[in-house]
């Protein structure tokens, strides 16, 4: 993959952004929303205004490649404009040469069709107006917001860092959307709605028999929370605190940095606790025993699992091995 360099303005003290360093940017131009009209240009131009430098990232050999450039000198910090799969392949990397670099401070703009960190964070409205106000306030003004990665380490995969994992049928959901949009380029893919367009798809496929999903047999210990076993329909994980949306579907029980949902096929009345599940209110009968494990914990450790998504990205894994996820890198993000 190449990699194409907008050069930066010149720096003056007054433009030198971070508490530590200068001001950088990855911008990906072929996420959704950054590819509309000529928002990659705007965005440049007003990151190279702030004495910033911007490099220009399709894919996971130039994001480490950018990455790489932008660090040989001090970056107090970095703007990410792409989806969910720049973000977690820069906190990936990141994590990785933590004893090479010092860590930047991330922006996070929401560029992509879903962004869930940025949904967390607040930065999700207006990426355009986002990064502006951002930029024109000044680190000092700026709120901090700390997050950790799930660290998921497998052979298969060594250690990849990110913060939303999806298993089982949901995995099969995310890949399946994946696969009609690379099938049918054009408004399904670049349309706001194209997304939930295919996930309805598959919703009316299913009914009308058309559409399966296995449920894979999986073994899932979460440390001081509990363990299920069994043919399994959901399997989520995430550092998230979702307080800003209407879908969280993690139980109020249990410590630590991480949060689980794994649902057996088999779990009581799991229609009639859909509306429970999605929003996190569990009861008390919504327990192991029953086929419900969710809530938060230190440590994950899956048997059996084969295939995941983290932040949209899918990898693969030798089933003959566990899966283990642990609190991972903490990035320091800013927002208005």
């Amino acid at each position: 993959m190449q990699i194409s360099t907008f050069e930066p303005a010149p720096a003056t003290p007054s433009q030198s952004s971070g508490r530590t360093g200068g001001l950088a940017a990855l911008i990906n131009p072929l996420s959704f929303r950054m590819s509309l009209r000529d928002r990659a240009e705007r965005s440049a131009a007003s990151i190279r205004a702030h004495g910033g430098e911007v490099f220009e990232v399709n894919g996971l050999d130039s994001i480490q490649q950018a990455l790489h450039e932008a660090l040989q000198r001090p970056i107090g910090r970095l703007v990410l404009a792409g989806g969910d799969g720049t973000l977690q392949a820069t906190a990936t990397w990141l994590a990785r040469h933590r004893d090479q670099y010092p860590l930047p401070e991330l922006i996070v703009l929401a560029a992509g069709r879903t962004n869930y960190v940025a949904a967390d964070l607040g930065t999700r409205k207006n990426f355009l107006a986002t990064l502006e106000r951002i930029l024109e306030t000044g680190v000092d003004g700026l709120h901090p917001v700390d997050r950790a990665t799930l660290a998921l380490k497998h052979p298969s995969i060594g250690t990849e860092h990110g913060f939303f994992m999806a298993g089982a049928i949901v995995d099969q959901v995310i890949r399946d959307v994946h696969r009609w949009q690379e099938e049918h380029p054009g408004w399904r893919r670049r349309h706001h709605a194209a997304s939930a367009f295919g996930v309805a798809r598959i919703a009316l496929r299913r009914l009308f028999g058309v559409h399966r999903f296995e449920s894979p047999r999986l073994e899932i210990e979460a440390a001081g929370l509990g363990r299920i076993g069994g043919p399994c329909r959901f399997l989520l994980a995430t550092t998230l605190l979702l307080g800003r949306s209407l879908v969280d579907p993690y139980a109020r029980r249990g410590e630590g940095a991480l949060r689980l949902t794994a649902v057996r096929r088999d779990a009581r009345a799991l229609y009639r606790h859909l509306p429970r599940l999605v929003s996190g209110r569990f009861s008390a009968a919504m327990n192991p025993k029953v086929g419900y494990l969710s809530g938060n914990c230190s440590r994950i450790r899956i048997h059996g699992i084969g295939a995941i998504t983290l932040d949209g990205q899918e990898f693969d894994l030798d089933v003959r091995t566990p899966l283990t996820i642990e609190t991972g890198q903490v990035f320091r993000f800013l927002r208005p």
